[in-house]
């Protein structure tokens, strides 16, 4: 299927469209996971290397998220790779 015929479909290319869920709704729920998670640390501070543990993961998941949007949707403002 060719770039007209996706963008038709729906009024956007999908996966511009995925890539601006990931941004826009993906995201803000693995940083506000990440938030309650430090808070959690701090009322248990017993966990804390558990907790640390469970962050690192999703301070990765939060990269690669980032990533694959920027690469699905880019801003327009980023300048484009050569």
């Amino acid at each position: 299927m060719n770039a007209d015929k996706r963008r038709s479909i729906g009024g956007q290319d999908p996966l511009r469209r995925a890539g601006k869920t990931l941004h826009d709704d993906v995201a803000p729920l693995l940083a506000a996971a990440g938030l309650q998670l430090q808070l959690l640390r701090m009322d248990h501070p017993a966990a804390a290397a558990q907790a640390n543990e469970v962050l690192a993961t999703l301070e990765d998941a939060m990269d690669r998220v980032r990533k694959l949007s920027q690469q699905l949707a880019p801003s327009p403002f980023t300048p484009a790779s050569s």
